[in-house]
């Protein structure tokens, strides 16, 4: 009589409970879990039954290292070798009785050997079509074997997740300040995808995570703020910039975060700031806006894509100055405050003496837009506050713009230049003269800045 789905279930489930003890202590050994935890996420995936050793090696070392079985009892060779005394697994192709892993002969045999191994034809099939199954196994590994891990993390590692996630934005079942030792892990858990690229995201949609590691020199890590720098133009040896980067791919990702103001996650790795990084593996640290980009020359004079990031939590005590002269002088050092956009304390005084002196009228067109409680305009810097621009909060780096300008200027859509012409760029680039007034002298050396950090943007028709 032939074995029903069930009966074959309850077996499998039966079997994976009463694993062989390995250790002097008594304890179960945790590479037989592990290797079946790995066969199980094969089957989740519906990847092929069977595995070469050349290809499991490399999955079972990265998995032992994740669980800290990287040791002379708990090999890639040893574990895999012991799969056989598994009652559901088996091998193909293998010449002559299989080695003992003491054998010092074993990596050698299994190097020569072409065979493939693999679970049972039926329970594989059984698996990749039943995830209530592969649940009550994963279950019965955390209970059994994987104890101080936690379930949800274990799931994910099977390629279980336990909800809906559209990528970004809290991932569900992990938590800011989770660890992980490899990048495949985090991958699993759905915190940053890539197994190699620093940002995850694509233009269309936006940035959903990006990995902070050391791997860039101009990258700066302040805690709370990140001046991030973005992909590509990296001699991936010496880890140097060699060529200039591109507003694509994952730089232009983050631009539509900046954008959209969709918060990104951040993932910090070992080779970080010190004072930030965890010593080992790579750490999900939570959400983070992106505030601002720019490019610039950078410290091996390549062109570089720069994004400074904000942690959404974070609340910056520091507050500005008070203004005590008539004259609006404004704040040359601004401080922070928390708001839902984390912007730089401005100095009040000095964007609405600005406006008043243009009638709210914008600098750029001309318009003055009337509400119902009044005319309406907005200041906009044009060395913008805070680290690494470090702008001063006064008159002379501040411009009286309707909203549409205001936001061209900052994406650096709108350049002015030297002689007060205004570019407007896109699929339909325009010239302004920009309007000044007595009593508001705009400072050239802050245009300039401006021009230098948005020379780049695609688009320009100049």
């Amino acid at each position: 009589m032939s074995e029903t789905q069930q009966e074959r279930a309850a077996r499998f489930l039966e079997a994976l409970a009463s694993l062989p003890l390995r250790r002097p202590s008594g304890e179960p050994s945790r590479d037989q879990p592990v290797a079946l935890l790995w066969a199980i996420s094969r089957a989740v995936e519906r990847s092929s039954r069977l595995t070469s050793w050349n290809k499991a090696k490399t999955d079972l070392r990265a998995m032992l290292a994740e669980y800290d079985l990287v040791d002379s009892r708990s090999a890639p060779e040893k574990t895999f070798l012991d799969l056989h005394q598994f009652p559901f697994w088996e091998f193909l192709g293998a010449n002559g009785t299989l080695p003992d892993f003491k054998d010092p002969e074993a990596p050698t045999w299994l190097a020569e050997q072409a065979h493939q191994g693999g679970l049972e034809t039926s329970l594989h099939e059984q698996l990749s079509s039943d995830k209530g199954l592969c649940r009550n196994a994963v279950e019965l590994l955390h209970e059994q074997y994987f104890q101080d891990y936690r379930l949800d993390l274990l799931l994910l590692e099977a390629g279980i997740p336990g909800a809906e996630f559209d990528g970004f934005g809290h991932p569900p079942h992990v938590q800011v300040g989770d660890t992980f030792k490899r990048r495949r892990t985090l991958a699993r858990a759905r915190v940053h995808r890539p197994t190699m690229a620093g940002i995850c995201g694509t233009g269309a949609s936006g940035a959903e995570s990006i990995v902070v590691s050391g791997g860039y020199e101009d990258d700066e890590d302040y805690g709370d703020e990140i001046i991030y720098t973005g992909q590509g133009g990296r001699d991936e040896k010496t880890k140097k910039q060699c060529k200039d980067q591109d507003l694509t791919l994952g730089n232009a990702a983050l631009v539509t975060s900046y954008s959209t103001g969709t918060p990104v996650r951040v993932i910090r790795g070992s080779g970080g700031d010190r004072r930030h990084s965890p010593a080992a593996g790579l750490r999900y640290d939570g959400l983070y806006r992106v505030e601002e980009y720019w490019s610039q020359r950078g410290e091996s004079n390549f062109l570089v894509w720069r994004y400074r990031l904000r942690a959404l939590d974070t609340i910056d005590k520091q507050a500005a100055k008070n203004i005590t002269r008539a004259f609006p002088t404004g704040n040359s050092t601004p401080g922070r405050k928390e708001t839902s956009t984390q912007r730089i304390i401005r100095s009040t005084k000095v964007a609405d003496y600005v406006k008043q002196l243009h009638a709210y009228t914008c600098q750029v067109c001309g318009l003055r837009l009337e509400t119902p409680t009044g005319a309406y305009a907005e200041a906009a810097h044009i060395k913008p506050l805070g680290h690494p621009h470090d702008g001063p909060d006064e008159i002379d780096n501040v411009l009286c713009l309707c909203p549409n300008h205001h936001t061209a200027f900052d994406f650096g859509m709108l350049i002015i230049n030297d002689d007060r012409t205004v570019t407007q760029r896109g699929s339909k680039p325009h010239m302004y003269q920009l309007r000044e007034i007595p009593g508001h002298v705009i400072n050239s050396q802050y245009l300039a800045y401006h021009r230098e950090h948005h020379e780049h943007i695609d688009g320009a028709s100049e």
